[in-house]
């Protein structure tokens, strides 16, 4: 398959939900994991998350890249209609905000802008609102997808990605 050619599945998902829980580890191998905003870039297959610089999670990722981070829908009546997608991979602490503003990057500005369309009572909510919006999301991580685990009740798909070639099943 190439990245055109994720299950629908999973890419529905990824596109509609609003929350991740988004896990590092540190040095100790101490798991830290949080729920965060995201954007899911169907072009790339590439998750990106917005955090504070001097986070937990940026430390992680500084000491080690390797990433997961769940999107899951549960369904409190019959929970074999339960749904989500694990994503495992490797982030990459990308730019601030700031820099992002003045970025000639058009992917990057891309990336931006859908975060402001995804979420847009952030831009639209009062002033101190969106100061702590900025405060705790100044800088901009993209995941590079290795590995996602989709599931609806007890059935499970998984698709590994080589970043050579494009997506495996």
């Amino acid at each position: 398959m190439s990245v055109e050619e994720l299950p629908t599945e999973i890419s529905v998902l990824l596109k509609e939900s609003h929350f991740a829980y988004f896990c590092t580890t540190d040095q100790e191998n101490r798991v830290h994991i949080t729920p965060m905003f995201f954007l899911f870039d169907e072009k790339t297959n590439e998750i990106f998350v917005l955090s504070h610089s001097s986070s937990k999670k940026i430390k992680n990722i500084k000491t080690n890249p390797k990433v997961c981070l769940t999107v899951d829908v549960r369904d409190p009546e019959n929970p074999f209609e339960n749904r989500g997608v694990m994503v495992q991979g490797t982030a990459e602490v990308q730019k601030t905000l700031d820099q992002l503003s003045t970025s000639q990057d058009t992917k990057l500005m891309r990336i931006y802008k859908g975060f402001n369309e995804k979420y847009p009572v952030l831009s639209e909510a009062q002033s101190i609102t969106q100061v702590q919006y900025q405060e705790f999301t100044e800088v901009l991580v993209r995941v590079h997808a290795n590995r996602m685990v989709y599931w609806r009740g007890p059935q499970f798909v998984t698709v590994s990605f080589d970043r050579e070639e494009g997506v495996k099943s």
